[in-house]
């Protein structure tokens, strides 16, 4: 729907009131609510993790890579993973972002997907975005003093990944 101007053959002094006039006072109306919903639906994500690796090592898995403890109450609502130049690595990069409630101690961790975020070499192209991504949804609620790690579960193969960005979005 988009917003309809008023013609000043319809608002004419002296004419009456016709249901066309109503009609484009409601349908802009109707145009304006939608606009307002939509700011407030792409305003309330927030990015809560923006973590760029920019320097590559020869490793299979790190654990606790990165830690972030929550300040606020919000619900994860999507995370990915992106690598800059593909370059001659093969297999596949995957992470994980586990969640704890209680400290920073390595067995409170548990993950937030059912599916984590990898990224398969021989069909990604450079800047590739992870899709795979499945949440478990009892895990995605995140309190104040909450805390959020990321591990890499899978490293590829064949060489040194030199950079890649993890992204978490909340709201």
């Amino acid at each position: 729907m988009a917003f309809t101007s008023i013609s000043n053959s319809i608002i004419k002094v002296g004419s009456a009131i016709k249901a066309e006039l109503l009609s484009i006072i409601k349908n802009n109306f109707d145009d304006i609510d939608d606009r307002i919903n939509s700011l407030e639906v792409s305003a309330s994500k927030i990015p809560v993790i923006k973590f760029y690796v920019l320097n590559g090592s020869s490793f299979s898995t790190a654990t606790g890579l990165y830690y972030w403890e929550s300040n606020d109450n919000f619900t994860i609502t999507n995370a990915y993973i992106q690598i800059f130049e593909k370059g001659s690595l093969a297999g596949t990069f995957e992470v994980d972002i586990k969640k704890s409630s209680t400290n920073l101690d390595n067995p409170s961790f548990s993950s937030i997907f059912s599916t984590k975020p990898s990224i398969n070499f021989s069909t990604a192209s450079d800047y590739a975005k992870s899709t795979n991504q499945v949440f478990d949804g009892a895990k995605i609620q995140m309190a104040v003093g909450e805390y959020l790690r990321f591990d890499i579960t899978q490293a590829p193969t064949s060489g040194v990944m030199s950079k890649f960005l993890i992204t978490v979005y909340g709201e």
